[in-house]
């Protein structure tokens, strides 16, 4: 076993690092115990990343004889000391061997901790650029702090950061402001290929905006609920407002686009592909532009208000798109998409819609998210043979008779891969059993996700039946979270007699004659000798259980 541990620590480091590169953030710290070797590859992992975690005591275990803390958590002073002298030391380590950095990760959720290094966070970017960083990723506190008088406090990211000419991605998170004395320095972004900004704070409300068009080779940028910060007359204070616009305008080589919280954006991207938009929640109307993103592949909205019309000029204005995703959005109450392009097609929770008509021949994946009212009529007018469906709701115990109708309406009946009930009830309402008979064989479905059924026993017989006499599933999937209806379900399709079926009249059998066969399924191996109670009571708490129906 020793040998083949050497044979491995004598690998070159670049083969190690990228071991290391595959492991969890605290596995890849634990190597540095194996060997020697393998301490000297830990301290040469380009890869750094820190957390104040680390201030419990999670470092790694090589440093623990000049990282041991004090085992009071009172001794909070130290432990930050401690944690600064060793992301120095890590960093100097670099510095000083001229050794390149690929990654440098700070992850700091203390606001008080955070407070204490600042000053010192300014030198660790210092170092990295230094080292040629590749990737920069500061994550401090959420949301900004207050000074002693109340005003907005942050942390301003150094303009020498900009001149790090080796930086390819930056991922600025919540608690991070950007002045505009740095957006008007000389040098720029000439590398950098995505940018994140997650709730960054500026002055300027286009300091963004010129931030982005200095950035010739972007790829991939994510702007989302960035705010900018205004005097207050009255008190002389920052205080703090959402961005209102954002103009991204000759980014040849854009390909992705993530805005949030932005009330109107313009892009003008001829490689755009994907873009993802959601205007978050404004008093006046919100406004996007995209029309010159004729390649776009890739779209998603949420929140947005969505016309049959909008429908009609959208895939002759983009001929290339293949994914459409609607969340949120107010639409008209009958929609009609076309195109021989589209292979993915999301509406979750599309407020007003009766009616949806779909002409798409070569659609793959369907998913729709409704309300409990089930009124939707669902048509594929064209439909590929590898298309697959999935429903997904939330329906009150008392529209649940409704769910028939829905599962016919949707044309043709063979798509529909997967439904996913949340069945609920309201607090006030008084569960009574429902009577539920058919005249006709109701739609086979693949399957049949039971997510949450009311804990009232009396409803367990209705549910079983409205739920059978809906749909055919070939199997129905349920989490354990109420073992008396799955008790219930079994028996009820293992024990089944002919005197307690559903059918309406002797012309028209239920599903209680027309299933033929049941099994149980479960990924847990089990003793098949003992009894399904004990067999549901070895689960665990995150196995779902499995029955598989022969119709």
């Amino acid at each position: 076993m020793e040998h083949d541990e050497d044979r491995l620590s004598n690998l070159p480091k670049v083969i190690l690092h990228s071991i290391m590169s595959r492991l969890p953030e605290e596995d890849a710290a634990k190597t540095s115990v194996l060997s020697k070797d393998w301490l000297e590859t830990w301290y040469t992992f380009p890869i750094l990343s820190f957390s104040d975690s680390q201030i419990t005591g999670l470092f790694p275990p090589s440093d623990l004889g000049r990282m041991l803390f004090p085992e009071s958590m009172d001794d909070f002073v130290t432990k930050i000391e401690n944690f600064i002298d060793y992301v120095k030391r890590r960093l100097l380590r670099f510095y000083d061997n001229g050794l390149a950095i690929k990654k440098f990760k700070l992850v700091v959720d203390n606001v008080e901790l955070c407070s204490y290094i600042l000053m010192d966070v300014d030198l660790w970017l210092k170092l990295a650029g230094e080292s040629g960083v590749e990737v920069l990723d500061l994550y401090l506190p959420d949301g900004p702090d207050q000074d002693e008088e109340g005003g907005i406090k942050y942390y301003v990211l150094p303009k020498g950061v900009i001149e790090v000419k080796s930086l390819t991605e930056l991922v600025l998170m919540p608690g991070i402001g950007v002045d505009t004395a740095f957006m008007n320095h000389s040098i720029k972004f000439f590398s950098l290929r995505v940018l994140s900004l997650w709730g960054v704070l500026v002055r300027d409300e286009h300091a963004i905006e010129h931030l982005i068009s200095c950035c010739p080779l972007i790829e991939h940028i994510t702007v989302s609920f960035c705010s900018v910060l205004r005097p207050n007359g009255a008190t002389n204070r920052l205080l703090e407002g959402s961005m209102k616009s954002l103009s991204m305008v000759g980014l040849l080589k854009l390909k992705t686009v993530d805005v949030r919280g932005i009330q109107e954006i313009y892009i003008d991207a001829p490689c755009l592909e994907k873009l993802f938009y959601c205007p978050g929640y404004f008093d006046e109307p919100f406004k996007i532009d995209f029309d010159r993103c004729q390649n776009l592949k890739y779209l998603s909205l949420m929140r947005d208000i969505i016309t049959d019309k909008w429908f009609l000029e959208l895939f002759p204005k983009f001929p290339f798109l293949e994914s459409l995703k609607l969340n949120n959005c107010t639409m008209a109450e009958r929609i009609d998409i076309s195109s021989d392009q589209l292979k993915v097609l999301g509406l979750s929770n599309c407020s007003n819609l009766k009616e949806v008509n779909i002409d798409a021949p070569n659609l793959l994946s369907c998913v729709y998210h409704g309300d409990c009212s089930l009124e939707t009529i669902i048509s594929f007018l064209r439909s590929s043979s590898q298309l697959k469906v999935d429903m997904d709701f939330s329906i009150d115990y008392r529209h649940l008779c409704n769910l028939r109708e829905f599962v016919q309406n949707i044309k043709p009946q063979n798509v529909l891969s997967s439904l996913s009930l949340f069945i609920f009830k309201r607090i006030a309402d008084v569960l009574h059993p429902m009577v539920f008979q058919v005249s006709s064989p109701p739609p086979s479905i693949k399957h049949l996700h039971l997510l949450y059924v009311p804990t009232n026993e009396t409803t367990f017989s209705s549910i079983v039946n409205i739920l059978l006499s809906s749909c055919c599933p070939a199997f129905i999937s349920l989490n354990p979270h109420s073992k008396a209806f799955i008790e219930f379900l079994y028996e009820t399709l293992m024990e089944r007699k002919g005197d307690d079926c559903f059918c309406s009249s002797s012309d028209t059998k239920c599903w209680w004659h027309g299933l033929k066969n049941v099994k149980v399924i479960s990924s847990v191996k089990i003793d098949e000798n003992i009894d399904f109670k004990t067999m549901l009571e070895l689960l665990p708490t995150d196995e779902k259980i499995n029955f598989m129906l022969e119709f």
